[in-house]
C-alpha cells in the first residue's frame, strides 16, 4: 500500500452550499413584492378597478361576509396595494404590513392600534388640525380622553 500525503492528514469536512446572496436593497425596492399576472409582465399591473366580479350572488356574499379571501372594493384592498405592501416588507424585514388610503387614515388606525378605552391621550395645541379633530371628537366615542 503507497500512501502519499502527510501521515496526519485529517479528512476534510464537506462545504455547505453557498446560499444565493439577498437581493440588494435597490432590487428589493424595485421588484419585491411583485406578482407578476397570467401574461408575465415585467413591471407589476396597476389594478384601476373598483369592484369585482363574483360567478354568483352566494359568492359575493361569502366575500362580504370575509368567509372568502377575494378582494371586494379597491378602498379596501387590490393586488396593487398588496404588492406596494409586499415591497415595503421586503424592504423593512417586516412579516406583516398594512397601508391606508390616507395619511389620516394611517394615523387613525395607529392611535386605534395603542389606545383603548379608559386612556387618556395628550397632545400639543398645534396638532395638525384632523389631527385635533379625531383627538376631540372621534377618540371620545372610544372612551378615550
Amino acid at each position: 500500500m503507497h500512501f502519499r500525503g502527510p501521515a496526519n492528514r485529517q479528512p476534510r469536512e464537506m462545504a455547505m452550499p453557498r446560499l444565493p446572496d439577498p437581493p440588494h436593497a435597490d432590487t428589493t425596492a424595485v421588484h419585491g413584492g411583485i406578482q407578476r399576472s397570467q401574461f408575465d409582465e415585467t413591471a407589476e399591473a396597476l389594478y384601476l378597478t373598483s369592484g369585482y366580479v363574483y360567478g354568483t350572488a352566494e359568492e359575493a356574499a361569502e366575500a362580504f361576509d370575509g368567509v372568502r379571501d377575494r378582494y371586494i372594493y379597491s378602498r379596501y384592498g387590490n393586488p396593487t396595494v398588496q404588492m406596494f405592501i409586499d415591497r415595503l416588507c421586503a424592504i423593512e424585514g417586516a412579516e406583516a404590513g398594512e397601508a391606508t388610503a390616507s395619511g389620516m387614515s394611517a394615523v387613525f388606525t395607529a392611535l386605534l392600534a395603542l389606545l383603548r378605552t379608559g386612556d387618556r391621550l395628550v397632545g400639543s395645541r398645534a396638532l395638525f388640525g384632523s389631527c385635533a379633530h379625531i383627538c376631540t371628537h372621534i377618540l371620545p366615542r372610544y372612551g378615550i380622553e
